[in-house]
C-alpha cells in the first residue's frame, strides 16, 4: 500500500518527535488511564492502534496473550523494544492491513484524530473485530489547543489548528457501522507551562503541529510576528495553559 504525500508528512513529524515524546505525552498519559478505567476482560489478540513508542505495551500485555502495536510512524516503533508477546506493524490506519474477526479487543489513545476517512476506519475496525469485542478510544475533538488558535489572531487569518469531530459526530459515524455505543465522555485536559514559547514547542514535541487538510506553506515567521503570537498568547493564573477537548468511546461489537 502507497501511502499519500500528506500521511507521510504526518510520519515523518512523529518521527522526528519519536525521541521525546515520552517525557513531553503529558495528556496522552491521563487520557490513557481514562481508557485502562474501562479495560475489563482479557483478550487473545489486542490492537493498540497508533502505539506510537510503546507507552503502554507493559499493561495491555497484561490484558492479552498477544499484543499488536500498529503505528503510522517507523520511527516511533522503533524507539522502543517490544516485549514478548508484542507485535509492531508500520501501517496506515485508513488502510487497516488485517482480516476479518482479527480482534479481541481494540485500545487507540490519542490516534483516530489522524484519519483522513473516519467512517471507513470505524468501518475497518468493525470488520477486524470479533463478535463481542471491546473497542476503547481516546481522541482529540473540535475546541482543542484553543489558546494557540487564540494567539495567532494576532498574526494572520489563516488556519493554523486542525479542524476536529465533535463526540456527538462520532457516536453516530460508530453507530452507522454497527457498532454500539456503551460508553462516551468529553474531557478537557490540560498541559500547564510558565511560558507561551514552552506551550506552543509542546505541540511540536509530541508531533501534532502537523496540519493536514488545511495545511499551507506559511514559511518562516518574523520576529515581530513571533513576539505578537507570544504576547497574544491567553494565560491562566500567569501560567500558559494548552487544553485538549478529549472523547472517550467504548465501543462493542
Amino acid at each position: 500500500m502507497i501511502a499519500t504525500p500528506d500521511k507521510l508528512s504526518t510520519a515523518k513529524q512523529f518521527s522526528k518527535a519519536a525521541g521525546q515524546y515520552k517525557q513531553h505525552a503529558h495528556v496522552q498519559k491521563l487520557a490513557a488511564e481514562l481508557l485502562f478505567s474501562r479495560l475489563n476482560k482479557h483478550s487473545q489478540v489486542m490492537l493498540d492502534l497508533g502505539a506510537g513508542p510503546l507507552l503502554h505495551q507493559h499493561k495491555l500485555k497484561h490484558h492479552s496473550d498477544c499484543l499488536v502495536a500498529m503505528d503510522l510512524s517507523l520511527g516511533m516503533l522503533a524507539e522502543t523494544h517490544p516485549e514478548n508477546n508484542v507485535s509492531r506493524v508500520c501501517a496506515d490506519m485508513d488502510k487497516l492491513p488485517f482480516t476479518e474477526n482479527v480482534f479481541d479487543a481494540v485500545f487507540s489513545n490519542f490516534a483516530i484524530q489522524w484519519s483522513a476517512d473516519p467512517e471507513d476506519l470505524f468501518k475497518s475496525l468493525y470488520s477486524a473485530s470479533k463478535p463481542g469485542s471491546q473497542v476503547l478510544l481516546s481522541t482529540v475533538l473540535d475546541g482543542s489547543l484553543s489558546e494557540i488558535a487564540q494567539a495567532w489572531k494576532a498574526v494572520d487569518d489563516k488556519q493554523h489548528i486542525n479542524d476536529f469531530l465533535n463526540l456527538t459526530q462520532l457516536i453516530k459515524i460508530a453507530q452507522s457501522v454497527g457498532f454500539k455505543v456503551a460508553y462516551s465522555n468529553q474531557h478537557c485536559l490540560q498541559d500547564h507551562y510558565d511560558k507561551p514559547i514552552n506551550a506552543i514547542k509542546s505541540v511540536k514535541n509530541i508531533g501534532a503541529n502537523h496540519l493536514t487538510d488545511c495545511q499551507k506553506e506559511q514559511g518562516l515567521l518574523g520576529k515581530v510576528a513571533y513576539k505578537n503570537l507570544l504576547s497574544a498568547f491567553p494565560l491562566q493564573d500567569g501560567k500558559a495553559v494548552i487544553s485538549y477537548q478529549v472523547g472517550i468511546m467504548e465501543l462493542t461489537k
